[in-house]
């Protein structure tokens, strides 16, 4: 090969080279355009997805919500009068009554109580029986009051002030007859008793003393003694009065004491024998009925148990009582309502639309009577019953506030409550935002809406959603790119 050939073969090589590195420096080129041209796209892919809102002015409805049981108001209990087997049940729950409808059939068979009945009856009986002749009446009384004849307060009253004024006055002549005796007897104590008498007493002249009794100087006895005899035997005789008018006190108040306790015994067995007529008549063929008109609400018994006296064996919720519902809230949520306001079931689907549930008291919540109030609503739904969980919700009066978002936007966690705040920044690549945390306080919040307050302004955009958890200073990528791109 000459020369001019190999130089020929050098420049083709040489050639062949710059051409290869051209095409490796087009390439090259090619793919950082490519890369410069998909980057935001290929970027975009690995960020999170944020929806947003912008922060305006806006009203909020707060509701107040609660749960409670529906109950009657003043309801009626049907009482069991006595401990008896339920032979049947002849009404169920729910159903409509009328007064004197049967609500149980009772088995026939001597009760408990029947049984204590008889016994209490009896016993009075024999109470009244041993007090009669407990020997402080007369025969006279015994027959008057074996046939019920009592003597009136009145009489009573007029017998023993009879026998009190004569106690009264026996009591005051025996005092009398005694202190004259004492008398006599401390002024003559110096006399003896053969006839000699003090010297103002020896004349021999007929005189009278101040008791009218004549005496004489030569009679066998002394005047003196004479006077003691007569002093003496008053005073026995007065106190033989004062005794017969103790004892004749004492027998007036023994006699109206027992005719009192007989009186009472007397109410006492008629009491206690008309509760054993209708016991025994309550025995055969006996039911529980309605008092009432009205819708049966609970029954206690089923047939084959037994019926405990005094207890519940119904509750009937009478015509024209309403179904009640009632739950607690807090003091701040109460002051918001006001009597007459009317609620909505949370599941409104559940009811029919003639639902209506009224506010119709506020009261303190006894568990907490500072800080809680009882909100008890009235409920009219054909769909509810008693003992039927019923949940309601009652907006409070709406409000306007300056920022409002959505609730979705607003976050909490150990630092506090805050929004995400969408940064905008723009680069050669276009636009990039990023997310910073703004700390906000929430005023009111209702179904959809938040009222907040903070360093934030109105028309501010806030992240309501993200396809993932995203932090303060993290870039993202708007949703409606997404859509925009699609």
């Amino acid at each position: 090969m000459n020369i001019e050939d190999k130089e020929l073969e050098q420049f083709r090589k040489s050639q062949r080279r710059k051409d290869i590195i051209k095409n490796i420096t087009i390439v090259f080129l090619l793919i950082l355009l490519a890369l410069t041209f998909f980057s935001r796209t290929i970027m975009n892919y690995t960020l999170p997805q944020v929806a947003t809102h912008v922060v305006a002015q806006g009203e909020v409805s707060p509701r107040v919500r609660g749960q409670g049981t529906a109950e009657v108001d003043d309801p009626y209990n049907v009482m069991m009068t006595q401990a008896r087997t339920i032979k049947s049940v002849a009404v169920r729950v729910d159903q409509k009554v009328k007064r004197g409808d049967v609500l149980y059939y009772l088995e026939d068979n001597e009760s408990d109580d029947l049984r204590t009945a008889r016994q209490e009856l009896q016993n009075l009986q024999s109470d009244f029986t041993k007090k009669l002749f407990d020997g402080t009446l007369s025969d006279y009384d015994i027959t008057r009051l074996r046939t019920g004849n009592y003597r009136s307060d009145d009489q009573m009253q007029a017998e023993l002030a009879s026998a009190n004024r004569r106690l009264e006055s026996a009591t005051s002549n025996a005092a009398a007859a005694k202190a004259n005796l004492d008398k006599l007897t401390a002024q003559y104590s110096g006399e003896s008793g053969g006839g000699t008498t003090s010297n103002s007493n020896t004349k021999n002249t007929e005189e009278e003393d101040d008791e009218g009794f004549v005496s004489s100087g030569s009679s066998g006895k002394s005047s003196a003694e004479k006077k003691i005899e007569k002093a003496t035997t008053r005073n026995i005789d007065a106190e033989a009065e004062l005794e017969a008018a103790k004892t004749a006190q004492e027998k007036v108040v023994n006699s109206i004491s027992s005719e009192l306790e007989l009186k009472s015994l007397t109410e006492q067995i008629k009491t206690a024998q008309a509760k054993y007529d209708k016991l025994e008549e309550e025995n055969i063929g006996a039911t529980v009925t309605s008092p009432v008109d009205g819708i049966v609400t609970t029954l206690t018994y089923a047939a084959g148990e037994i019926a405990s006296a005094d207890s519940s064996a119904a509750i009937i919720r009478v015509d024209g009582k309403k179904l009640t519902v009632s739950f607690s809230v807090s003091k701040d949520q109460a002051q918001k309502l006001k009597v007459g306001d009317e609620a909505q079931p949370q599941n409104y689907w559940e009811y029919d639309e003639n639902f209506k549930a009224v506010l119709r008291q506020i009261t303190a919540d006894s568990s907490d009577p500072q800080n809680s109030r009882l909100l008890k609503f009235e409920v009219d739904s054909d769909a509810v019953t008693v003992g039927d969980n019923v949940q309601l919700q009652i907006a409070e009066s709406s409000k306007t506030y300056d920022l409002v978002v959505p609730n979705s936007a607003v976050r909490s966690d150990s630092n506090g409550t805050f929004v995400l705040v969408l940064q905008t920044k723009q680069s050669p690549l276009g636009n990039r935002y990023i997310v910073t945390r703004e700390s906000v306080k929430v005023l009111a919040k209702d179904d959809t809406n938040s009222a907040i307050s903070g360093s934030i302004g109105a028309y501010t955009y806030v992240v309501t959603t993200s396809t993932r958890a995203i932090t303060s200073g993290e870039q993202v990528r708007l949703a409606e790119e997404e859509e925009a791109e699609q």
